[in-house]
């Protein structure tokens, strides 16, 4: 994969994360404006930390550090594993079977007599 397709990658997953929290704070009635510029800090956050690592890549190599290590990868892989961490937290908010599936509601299924 080439850088961009990371960059594409990651910047889809950060829209879907903020579009499943606006449902969800409109969905709960939760919606607070503070709440929401909190978030967008940490999706600059983690943009600016892709940068970072795209950076010292690029710079390390020319200064004479050789890390042999695929940083700016794992750190978008990083964060698109925190996205996605966050998305299906946002989507249980919403989705029962999400969130029955995911443990939150448990695993038991009873019956109207309390039997398993």
């Amino acid at each position: 994969m080439n850088k961009t397709t990371y960059w594409i990658v990651l910047a889809a997953a950060i829209l879907v994360d903020v579009i499943t929290g606006l449902i969800k704070a409109v969905y709960t009635h939760t919606f607070q404006s503070c709440i929401m510029r909190e978030g967008l800090f940490h999706k600059v956050g983690e943009l600016l930390a892709g940068g970072v690592l795209y950076g010292a890549q690029i710079v390390l190599p020319m200064i004479g550090v050789e890390t042999n290590l695929p940083l700016f990868p794992a750190g978008v892989g990083y964060c698109f594993i925190m996205e996605l961490g966050s998305i299906l937290e946002n989507l249980r908010a919403f989705t029962p079977a999400l969130d029955y599936i995911l443990g939150r509601g448990g695993f038991h299924v009873r019956d109207d007599n309390g039997l398993e």
